[in-house]
């Protein structure tokens, strides 16, 4: 077949109708360095991932979504035109959101010496001269083996290839290589560009807009300079029309980055991209006023001003008849696609004719278009609730039982911690770990409660922050006065990763030492076995070998009572115990113990995991048959890990005792460094040289002036002077051992592969600077009785993180609310940030959303509406930064991220009267997919990764589950903290359709649509609204045949005309027939469906049933989970 028969017609045809943009498809790659695969559409029907551009020595940079943003970030020019580009030199979030990519022509995209040229045959050539391009284009494709031939989004073509030892000039006169000067009165350097050519310091887009007619764009032709211009200058010598000699043409400039990368704010960077896509051009800025000319012009005339005051952004124009006010005008009172955020009018909430008319009860609450409900409640007449009292009662029967794993399940704020406190009030003894976060706040409870025996280990680094500034001589003269609990804490924890003990190593040498065993870091494993409530952290205190010194000591019986150890809060997956090792450890051991097992077993791991692969490449399969290989040397590669390896020399070196006379050693082993120790004859030989002070080593065989390798443990090479720990750059040269000898890298490996028995879905990363891995926990020996309190954790989940313990877990019944208290939670959609902001923006100011201001402006209007109510917004961190002159309004407690909410005290939720939870929680889709790796990474069934992450949806029921567990369990953390079971007259709008249990279903939770809220006009009349619209519904519901027109007219608000269209679809009193929207939800709710299964089960035309999906997948009320293949969000 002829690529190139009918391409002139095709390139018509590309001009008159353009392909659409394909967004970056997003897939996991879980085992390298990035937890994701990017596949972008660089052609139509072309997706590659971003490590075969690499690989093909292509530099490339993301580019966003036409019309306006299908160019790079604003940080692509300057010097990353002279250096590669690779995935990673862009943020993962930018690759999020991409739509393509940009490729650097010229020297960044070079391979073997020839460099990267693009020729841009243009659309206005292939117009005039169609005959002449096609001949040229015809004999570039003849001369190379593997000819590249791109048709463009606007009917052009382009040929790619790399010239040899060549590179074109990056001045506009060589780069628009032929062209035609047609001058105009507007503009007497006007030309019609034929031909241009891209190389130094160029790039092309490439996207699903444009079509690969020929070749391959990770394997373009190599050319010679001379083959490429002999067909090329054949074309220039038939089109190229210059202006006539003598006549000085003014160089049309060309714009290669950005005018202005930023202007500050977000507000601003909103309003410079509201100008830029009007054609306005930057000019300056002075005084924070900046200044713009006008579309078209050819001065730089800056009558335009723009301007930041007091959370508004204001435009005026200096001079008449631009099309802009001439007096100070908010942006968004001239332009409403913005995206900043506009202030509440002075008359109130912006509302439609509709919504006035439902006010006035002119017209049925169904008159207005919403969006379809996916959240309904789930009515339960046996549903019962307790107060704090019961609940505290059930809550100490659990504490008292007799089973080694117990789980406590209780809603958040259900008095969990309570509990605690009272079981110690009663006598019992506790020792509870805690996110380090909460270990304060929970001390400071105790404390309220009059627990007065109760105390927090704290790390070396306590408060060492705020005193290290402090000089050493005014510390140590009132040592550990000023909080803080270690004098020296960098060198000791630089000791404790490379596996030494500082308390042994270090701390004697102190010089408050004996301060410190009474009052400072030494004395808290003494002084917490006295107390009744210890605090630790962190959470999987009880739970990992690493830190099994510290619980062997802290849970040390002092009068034979057993403490009931706690962990309070735990996620999961959190429970796994991650292990690590560095690719530095791994080339030491091959180094140091080079021909022992453990230098051969670190050089098969780093064989299994550098060979080469794509980035989605699994290393497992080979390390665990790296680890099957060394079974036979467990015992001496485990010695090995807990030992440094010294380089020695036995040299002859006779010690006779002066008081005896006798001879106490013979040879002594001079180390590499200038330590050296004698090897006594005996063990009274050892006992006299250690005596008189000096060192020993006793070694069994050795050959005399010979460098040999010695093992020993890292405190004796500290003690022999070999390692030097005065200084923590030599702490940090120390060789890397493990402390344990039950726990090293070999008994985590083993653990590791005995639980996961499948290669493809184990959770293991080797980043390229070390190997990471989580293993099931290893519960300490001293642990009598573990329990669990959470609101999140659940039985399945208990048994899978402890397999063979016997386990019992205790639901407690939710609390009822105080009077007063209620929730509003939105019915209509999760309401990612992805559907708040849109993040098809400019790369750096996202944009609020249509939604998204509808939302903050009811928010600010019920903010103002009374000073006296204090009101509360979490919400997503992006959407955070449009707050900003919302937070600071008296009446405002916080403005926090979903994230942060854990560094808020009880008391800033119990102080807001009102909290707005605007959206669903976002997690990193990589971090959802590690999560699920890790708890059911060992299921027979292996995991599906698909589905659309920023959504929240997952193909996959387990991976649905883990992301509606972290978010489900925030949101119901956030109400729980508002104290609805203490504290009366409360309020909570939820702006999420996510089902929340023993909340979404409660007889005080409403379920509405924002409409409902525009309509009541605020939360006043919001239930009274929401009344109103289900008693409606209801009618609606039982419209048949029998109703008369008026009636139908009056329930669902529609015209005369739609209720007669309607009754006349009524067949033998049978209800009306549901509208496609409602049809296709009924559909989905079973499962996904392809597109032909709707269009068999749906009542109605095949074509309207496919634009109604369009419609529904563009609202985010339906997702396109692959092609012609649609499911519901997860909340339905």
């Amino acid at each position: 077949m002829n690529p190139l028969k009918d391409i002139i017609q095709r390139c018509h045809q590309r001009h008159e109708k353009p392909l659409r943009q394909r967004k970056t498809r997003v897939t996991p790659a879980l085992y390298k360095g990035l937890p994701y695969n990017f596949s972008v559409y660089c052609a139509w029907r072309y997706p590659i991932r971003l490590y075969e551009l690499e690989q093909a020595d292509i530099s490339f940079m993301p580019i966003g979504r036409a019309p306006y943003h299908d160019h790079g970030p604003e940080d692509f020019g300057g010097e990353r035109f002279l250096k590669r580009q690779n995935r990673e030199d862009w943020q993962s979030g930018i690759w999020h959101r991409s739509w393509g990519v940009q490729v650097y022509t010229g020297v960044p995209s070079e391979r073997d010496g020839a460099q990267w040229h693009d020729i841009h045959f243009k659309y206005a050539a292939i117009c005039n001269a169609p005959d002449a391009v096609l001949t040229c284009i015809d004999a570039l494709v003849n001369a190379v083996a593997n000819p590249m031939l791109t048709l463009t989004k606007s009917g052009g073509l382009r040929f790619s290839c790399r010239v040899q030892n060549y590179l074109h000039p990056n001045t506009n006169e060589a780069k628009q290589y032929i062209y035609k000067h047609i001058p105009t009165s507007e503009n007497p350097q006007h030309r019609d560009v034929y031909l241009e050519i891209l190389g130094d310091k160029g790039y092309s887009r490439w996207d699903a807009r444009y079509e690969i007619l020929i070749g391959n764009l990770v394997n373009p032709p190599i050319i010679t300079k001379e083959v490429l211009f002999a067909s090329i200058d054949t074309l220039r010598a038939a089109l190229h029309q210059p202006a006539p000699s003598g006549k000085t043409e003014l160089e049309p400039s060309t714009q290669t980055t950005p005018i202005v990368a930023s202007l500050g704010s977000i507000n601003l960077n909103l309003a410079r991209v509201a100008f830029l896509k009007r054609g306005f051009s930057y000019v300056e800025e002075k005084d924070g006023i900046y200044h713009w000319s006008q579309p078209d012009s050819s001065i730089d005339d800056g009558h335009i001003l723009l301007w930041e005051q007091d959370g508004d952004v204001w435009v005026r124009a200096a001079i008449p008849d631009t099309g802009l006010p001439m007096e100070a005008t908010r942006i968004t009172d001239i332009w409403d696609d913005t995206g900043i955020l506009p202030p509440v009018p002075t008359t109130g909430l912006p509302v439609t004719d509709e919504i006035l008319a439902v006010r006035e009860a002119k017209l049925s609450p169904l008159g207005i278009k919403r969006p379809s409900p996916v959240l309904r409640k789930q009515e339960s007449k046996n549903r019962g609730y307790g107060t704090l009292e019961e609940n505290a009662v059930h809550m100490q029967q659990v504490f008292n039982q007799d089973v080694r794993i117990l789980g406590l399940i209780a809603e958040a704020g259900g008095g969990k911690s309570y509990a605690a406190e009272s079981y110690v009030l009663n006598d019992g003894v506790i020792s509870l770990s805690a996110k380090s976060s909460l270990s304060k706040e929970i001390e400071q409870r105790f404390q309220d409660r009059n627990v007065s025996s109760v105390a927090h280990r704290r790390t070396r680094r306590y408060l060492w922050e705020q005193v290290k500034e402090i000089p050493a001589e005014v510390r140590m003269a009132t040592p550990f006065q000023h909080g803080h609990v270690c004098e020296d804490p960098k060198r000791c924890e630089a000791l404790e990763k490379k596996g030494g003990n500082p308390n042994e190593s270090i701390c004697p040498q102190c010089p408050v030492y004996t301060e410190c065993q009474q009052r400072g870091y030494l004395s808290q494993s003494t002084a917490l076995k006295s107390v009744a409530a210890q605090i630790l952290n962190p959470i999987r205190q009880f739970l990992d070998p690493r830190l099994s010194k510290v619980a062997a000591e802290t849970l040390e019986s002092v009068d034979g009572t057993e403490r009931l150890c706690i962990v309070d809060g735990a996620d999961p997956d959190k429970l796994f115990v991650k292990c690590e090792v560095s690719k530095d450890t791994l080339e030491e051991w091959r180094v140091n113990w080079h021909q022992s097992p453990l230098g051969n077993f670190a050089n098969a791991l780093l064989n299994a995991l550098e060979t080469k692969g794509g980035v989605d490449d699994n290393p497992i399969r080979r390390v665990r048959a790296a680890v099957q290989a060394f079974q036979g040397q467990e015992a001496t590669l485990i010695e090995q890990m807990c030992q440094v390896n010294i380089t020695g020399r036995v040299v002859p070196r006779e010690f006779v005792d002066d008081e005896t006379e006798k001879v106490l050693a013979h040879f002594a082993i001079a180390f590499e460094g200038g330590a050296a120790a004698y090897i006594p004859m005996d063990t009274d030989a050892a006992d006299r040289l250690t005596a008189k002070g000096l060192p020993v080593f006793e070694l069994e065989a050795f050959e005399s002036n010979e460098d040999m390798k010695i093992p020993m443990s890292m405190t004796q090479a500290i003690e022999l002077g070999i390692l030097d720990t005065s200084t923590l750059p030599k702490i940090r040269a120390f060789p890397t051992v493990y402390p344990d000898p039950n726990w090293t890298l070999w008994h985590q490996l083993k653990r590791f592969f005995q639980y996961y028995m499948r290669d493809a879905d184990a959770p293991i990363l080797w980043t390229g600077k070390e190997m990471r891995f989580w293993v099931l926990p290893v519960l300490h020996p001293s642990v009598k009785q573990l329990l669990f309190m959470s609101s999140m954790l659940s039985e399945p989940d208990l048994r899978r993180v402890f397999p063979d313990e016997e386990i019992e877990v205790h639901h407690i019944k939710p609390t009822a609310w105080h009077p007063g208290n209620r929730i509003f939670q939105i019915r209509t959609g999760i309401y990612p940030r992805q559907s708040i902001l849109n993040y098809d923006t400019d790369w750096r100011a996202l944009g609020m959303s249509e939604i998204g201001q509808r939302f903050f402006l009811g928010i600010q209007a019920e903010i103002e509406k009374d000073p006296h109510v204090q009101h509360a917004i979490v919400t997503s961190a992006p959407i955070i930064q449009h707050l900003q002159h919302i937070a600071t309004k008296e009446n405002v407690c916080f403005v926090e991220g979903f994230k942060r909410i854990e560094v808020l005290k009880d008391s800033a939720f119990e102080a807001a009267n009102i909290i707005w939870v605007v959206g669903a929680p976002y997690w990193q889709p990589g971090i959802t997919w590690r999560k699920t790796q890790i708890l059911f990474g060992n299921d027979e069934k292996p995991l599906c990764y698909d589905g659309e992450a920023e959504f929240g949806i997952y193909k996959d029921e387990r991976v649905q589950h883990v992301y509606e567990q972290n978010a489900v369990g925030l949101l119901s953390q956030i109400i729980g903290r508002a104290g609805l079971n203490r504290l009366p007259n409360k309020t909570i709008v939820l702006l999420t359709s996510l089902p929340l249990p023993d909340i979404t279903d409660r007889p005080e939770t409403s379920l509405f649509d924002w409409e409902d809220f525009e309509v009541a006009g605020g939360l006043d009349k919001l239930p009274e609204t929401i009344a109103t619209r289900e008693r409606f519904e209801a009618e609606r519901d039982s419209l048949t045949a029998k109703f008369g027109r008026e009636e139908v007219e009056q329930v669902l608000g529609v015209s005369r005309s739609q209720a007669n269209r309607i009754l006349m679809k009524f067949r033998g009193g049978k209800p009306l027939r549901v509208p496609l929207r409602d049809q296709i939800f009924s559909q989905l709710a079973k499962g996904e469906k392809k597109t032909a299964e709707l269009i068999d089960t749906i009542d109605g035309h095949p074509g309207s049933i496919k634009n109604e999906l369009k419609r529904l997948v563009d609202t985010g009320e339906i997702v396109k989970v692959r092609r012609s293949m649609y499911a519901l969000p997860p909340s339905t």
